[in-house]
């Protein structure tokens, strides 16, 4: 990979504006070599002058650059020392250290916050923090620390990269001799002082947090490197359970083809296997999404507040989505071969596959990755309360993936309902040929759920953008849909012709009207194109990770896909297909424009956090009272400690100065 991508691949989103403009300065580079006049003899002096001139530009430029880099910098060291030394001196008093005890009924409780900050109370009535907050704490606080030195060195390979770059295009020595004049000398270039604390911090945990066991106190710590390869026995799980996939898929469609279910279970076998079949093919799309995010350098873990110490990586993904398809073939299997099996009831393998699979996620068991499965919980129990959560990335996302399965979340509700009342009376009524009050508020609820999440966004901004409740309005039109859809079908009989129910223009109108508004906000706001009216990447934006032609793939894919209800509406009026196969098409399709979405949705917001979301969770401390005030100050001007207060002058002076 080359180093501009590894640079956008590593950087700290929310940093991003701090971080040296490398692609800026690859560009000025290639312009001004592009831009130098021909080689002439009776034109060196011209020549010799432009190439001055550029080189006092380009290098005015990397001041700059390092000025803002080292600003940056000092200010986030300032910060983190004020954090570790506030921290230390909780975690002294809560473990009781002579000296630090006195301030016990006064310090503030701290948490690790991932939403924003709440009003810091000061009245010192808080209770202390427990052991589990404070580990929580260090942990995130040491996370910092490694986003700071990943600054570093990112910003230290960058300008040294650069440096090259000039010298191999101008053919001179001046990168490097700049290169060599400001950079190790430069504030942001010394890894002393934050090492110092990142070493602190892991010989207070574990001292006192893991009992003195190093090996488990770094295990909560330690971060992987970014970067890291997939494992090969997670490689070689994932290659095994997509084998066995494939292998017991190709035998169900033959099983089918030889030996099909009853006629009068044809319906209710095509029901109940429609919404977990969405559900694999989710996961399938899941695996090729977090490949192309890590392969085009978009780092979703940052973006969903991931811990990086155990994100999933794409074997993973592939492996959950094998899983999956493995049941659910063997599931089919058994319903098709009941008979061999000596099983009466060909419907209990339906109902083992939903169980199995609603135990694989809820389970607490250490397999299939349950920190992972709890995250999932935990959003999907963030979305479905939206009204009383801020709302952060992955809670919008997550209620944006369940607008796309929709048809899926209707199915397992069919389900549901064919287990808790037909099935058990024994009269097998397939679950998709009857509806009820239920079914339209389910259809609507996804959409609910985004629907409060943007007035949420609204109430919590201190901007209060009219966008929130703009996006409000588009999730509001699927209300409109689904109401004239539901007063359709009830009325439909007593009109001769369908176009003489008033409804169905009303839904056509509604259907039109969201249609529109969605597709627009797709590409307008989550995808941040038609930015660019002219030149090279025309209805495009300025910076791009993927290849040019796939933006305008996308654009094209998600008009003609969002306007699949049309090609749906026709089908059914002229009963060439009949409603359930055009619902399973279309919700095939709704899943696979999603998944094609979410490639560019966080590549924007990689690249413009366009969204204002947070992209790195931030540790808020409680205000200490004066008598802490001044223990930190004292622990601060410890020579071993986590200022320089103390350090020698000239290198406290090298520290803070600025070399332009």
């Amino acid at each position: 990979m080359k180093f501009g991508k590894t640079f956008e691949t590593h950087l700290t989103i929310e940093w991003r504006q701090q971080y040296m403009r490398y692609t800026d300065l690859k560009t000025m580079i290639k312009q001004g070599v592009d831009g130098a006049p021909a080689s002439d003899s009776s034109q060196e002096y011209a020549t010799a002058a432009y190439y001055q001139a550029f080189e006092e530009a380009f290098f005015f430029e990397c001041r700059n650059e390092l000025e803002r880099v080292n600003n940056f910098f000092m200010e986030k060291l300032a910060e983190a020392r004020r954090k570790h030394a506030t921290l230390k001196l909780q975690l002294l008093a809560t473990a009781r250290v002579p000296g630090h005890t006195a301030s016990l009924t006064s310090l503030g409780s701290q948490r690790t916050e991932q939403v924003r900050p709440e009003p810091v109370n000061t009245s010192g009535s808080r209770k202390m923090m427990t052991q589990r907050q404070l580990r929580n704490a260090y942990s995130e606080f040491y996370l910092s620390l490694v986003l700071l030195q990943n600054f570093q060195s990112l910003n230290e390979t960058g300008f040294r990269k650069i440096c090259k770059k000039y010298d191999k295009y101008l053919k001179s020595s001046a990168g490097a001799d700049w290169f060599q004049r400001y950079i190790p000398q430069a504030a942001f270039a010394d890894q002393r002082s934050l090492q110092r604390m990142v070493i602190e911090v892991e010989d207070l945990y574990t001292f006192y947090l893991a009992a003195g066991d190093r090996s488990q106190a770094m295990n909560k710590l330690r971060v992987p490197p970014l970067g890291q390869p997939t494992p090969a026995q997670m490689v070689f799980r994932a290659g095994l359970a997509l084998g066995m996939f494939v292998m017991l898929f190709v035998l169900t469609l033959i099983s089918y083809w030889r030996r099909p279910p009853l006629q009068s279970n044809i319906l209710a076998f095509m029901s109940l296997y429609r919404g977990p079949f969405t559900w694999v093919i989710f996961n399938f799309f899941m695996a090729a999404n977090v490949t192309g995010w890590q392969r085009f350098g978009v780092n979703h873990v940052l973006i969903f507040e991931i811990d990086p110490r155990s994100h999933l990586q794409p074997a993973t993904f592939l492996e959950i989505a094998c899983t999956f398809g493995i049941l659910w073939t063997l599931s089919m299997l058994g319903f098709l071969y009941h008979g061999q099996f000596h099983v009466a009831d060909p419907f209990v393998f339906p109902l083992a596959l939903i169980l199995i699979m609603l135990l694989l996620l809820v389970v607490p068991l250490p397999i299939m990755n349950w920190p992972a499965r709890w995250w999932t919980i935990k959003l999907l129990g963030r979305v479905m309360s939206a009204p009383m959560h801020y709302v952060g990335f992955a809670d919008f996302w997550m209620g944006d993936q369940l607008n796309s399965l929709l048809t899926c979340i209707v199915d397992h509700y069919y389900i549901v309902r064919f287990y808790a009342s037909s099935w058990l009376r024994g009269q097998p009524v397939p679950p998709y040929l009857s509806t009820d009050v239920l079914v339209p508020v389910i259809y609507c609820l996804p959409a609910w759920f985004r629907f409060a999440q943007c007035l949420r966004r609204f109430r919590d901004s201190g901007s209060k953008s009219i966008s929130y409740l703009l996006n409000s309005g588009k999730y509001s039109t699927t209300f409109f849909v689904v109401l004239f859809s539901t007063l359709r079908a009830r009325t439909d009989d007593r009109y001769a012709n369908t176009f003489v129910n008033p409804y169905t223009w009303l839904l056509l109108a509604a259907s039109i009207v969201s249609t529109l508004y969605c597709f627009l906000w797709d590409v307008i706001k989550d995808f941040g194109l038609f930015r660019i009216w002219k030149g090279k990447h025309i209805f495009l934006r300025e910076k791009l990770v993927y290849p040019p032609a796939f933006y305008y793939f996308v654009i094209v894919e998600n008009l003609l896909l969002r306007w699949f209800w049309v090609i749906e509406f026709t089908l059914n009026h002229h009963e060439l297909m009949t409603p359930y196969n055009t619902k399973t098409l279309g919700s095939l399709l709704e899943i696979t424009r999603r998944f094609i979405w979410n490639y560019l949705r966080l590549e924007n917001e990689h690249l413009y956090n366009c969204g204002k979301f947070r992209a790195t969770r931030d540790i808020h401390l409680a205000a200490l009272n004066p008598r802490q005030e001044r223990m930190l100050e004292s622990m601060m001007d410890e020579s071993d400690g986590v200022s320089n207060r103390r350090q020698r002058p000239d290198e406290r002076t090298r520290l803070g100065k600025e070399y332009f």
